[in-house]
């Protein structure tokens, strides 16, 4: 026992130690005003007139594409609704909505008179309230889940309980058991697709269960009954049990610790303007949804063969866009409730756009992921050897990899995954070298001040257009992302080549900028 203690205090340092040298960022040089304007100008302008040039387009072929008539809206007759995550997702958190804040009266009410029937209250409640969402059936097998990684978790041994994830991710990813689900659950609409994502988070979250007590209770000391509670409370906490986000258990331990706080009535304020400001997001991109058709273009690649290069780019601006402001709506709106509560779940993802690192499109976009990973994954395996470039690759290989299994074992998964995994490691590399004492000399030499952030802006570009195909096959499909990519280097050659990397050059240093803007107001609030 005094081995283990020791040994976990010594992967805590190094865990310590590795985030304060990843956190460690220092500002880049600056840029004449005048040139920065000209960037931001530039950038901006082209993309406004990108979107502009892709709705006129879609208005244009609208009749041929896979639209919903819409009777009676304000904003027009048709819609794209063919974005299978936005048609599914937001209807059943709005319908969830006002049971999420029943849910938040009742949990407060067990939270001040009885806190520890939480866990029991969070799956009893939610399993109720999925009867009616996903039927019985779903309700199993998301309930079945848990219990295999709790018996898995009985044996304390973290190479079972991995072997365990992967096998049931395996199983429910095979066609053979898809079929079945879809014959099971064929009366609930979409049924098996709900049942398939909840069972996604689900899957993580007895992961990150079953890990946590590995490294806390190794002797099986704690109360198996109760352990089991808060792993199913934990799993089927209302909030995040449809689309996330991910939130440690640590962390939800620690929620649930939260003593009750009397509400007042700026409380109540606060809860219910960011509810409002969620709603807003939503409702925007169901606006967004009457004018620009991008997703219904996923199914007619005849005629994305025809867009002009502004269009094409405004297609490829609106799909970047608009996937991040819909994980801003389904990781936010009822996260608002779960903080209310006393948690702190992880932050909705921010705009990746404006991200000059291509490591941190990860770390912003989807946090609770991004710690899941580097907990469990990335660290303990580069704790071996700390300094290892070696081992730091390897790590990265195993994050993405992991990210491949999870979100799905297929070809366009597949090079999304490997793309982003390439462009981490050249920036691991790139950084290693540019830290060496001679390229350090070398650029003080010949590019002082401001060249040097022009040049690392040159050398950005090198990786922004692999993050934006790599995010084109995520989102379009990889045969859709080798037409843009066709289109960008072979027939647009030189032209919409040489467009393309001058505005992603833009794009960087405007990147830059508003990160030197953060680290400088960051630095007044320590004053």
């Amino acid at each position: 026992m005094y081995q283990h203690t020791e040994t976990k205090e010594a992967e805590e340092e190094d865990r310590k130690k590795w985030y304060k040298h990843a956190k460690s960022k220092e500002p880049f040089p600056s840029l004449p005003t005048v040139e920065i304007v000209f960037y931001c100008i530039s950038f901006w302008s082209a993309a406004g007139y990108s979107l502009y040039r892709f709705y006129r387009t879609s208005q244009r072929w609208g009749q041929y594409l896979h639209l919903t008539a819409v009777e009676g809206s304000f904003f027009g007759s048709r819609q794209d609704l063919t974005d299978l995550e936005w048609f599914v997702w937001p209807s059943i958190i709005l319908d969830t909505l006002p049971w999420a804040i029943l849910h938040l009266v009742l949990a407060q009410i067990i939270r001040r008179i009885c806190p520890q029937y939480q866990s029991l209250f969070y799956v009893v409640y939610t399993c109720c309230l999925l009867r009616q969402t996903i039927g019985l059936l779903g309700v199993l097998l998301c309930i079945l889940v848990p219990v295999i990684m709790f018996i898995v978790l009985l044996s304390r041994l973290k190479l079972f309980i991995w072997l365990a994830w992967c096998l049931i991710l395996i199983i429910f990813n095979t066609q053979v058991f898809m079929n079945y689900m879809e014959s099971w659950l064929e009366e609930i609409p979409e049924g098996d697709y709900k049942v398939s994502v909840m069972i996604a988070w689900i899957i993580l979250r007895s992961l990150s269960f079953s890990l946590e007590t590995c490294d806390e209770d190794p002797e099986g000391l704690l109360v198996p009954s109760q352990q089991f509670i808060n792993l199913l409370g934990y799993c089927l906490y209302l909030p995040f049990v449809y689309t996330g986000p991910y939130m440690p258990f640590t962390d939800f331990r620690k929620g649930l610790s939260v003593p009750y706080q009397p509400w007042t009535l700026g409380r109540v304020i606060l809860v219910v303007l960011n509810l409002i400001r969620f709603l807003g997001w939503l409702a925007f991109c169901n606006i967004t949804l009457y004018f620009f058709y991008a997703h219904s273009l996923h199914f007619s690649p005849e005629l994305l063969k025809k867009l002009s290069s502004w269009s094409l780019a405004g297609y490829v601006y609106f799909l970047t866009v608009f996937f991040t402001v819909k994980y801003v709506v389904m990781y936010g709106l009822l996260s608002v409730l779960s903080r209310a509560e006393g948690f702190d779940p992880p932050r909705h993802p921010r705009c990746t756009l404006m991200t000059y690192r291509f490591s941190d499109i990860w770390r912003y976009f989807d946090h609770g992921l991004y710690r899941f990973m580097l907990r469990h994954i990335y660290i303990p395996w580069i704790s071996w050897e700390p300094g290892s470039m070696m081992r730091q690759i390897q790590g990265t290989v195993l994050v993405f990899t992991f990210i491949y299994v999870w979100h799905g074992v297929t070809a366009p998964i597949f090079w999304w995954a490997a793309i982003n995994c390439g462009g981490v490691v050249i920036e691991k590399v790139a950084q290693k070298v540019k830290n060496m004492p001679a390229v350090i000399e070398w650029e003080r030499h010949w590019l002082p001040g401001a060249w040097q952030r022009r040049a690392h802006g040159i050398a950005a570009v090198c990786l922004y257009v692999p993050s934006l195909a790599a995010l084109t096959i995520f989102l379009a499909g990889l045969e859709n992302a080798i037409l843009v990519a066709q289109r960008i280097f072979i027939s647009g050659f030189p032209t919409t080549t040489s467009a393309t990397f001058f505005f992603m050059f833009c794009l960087g240093q405007c990147s830059m900028e508003l990160q030197n803007y953060k680290l400088r107001r960051k630095e007044k609030k320590q004053e």
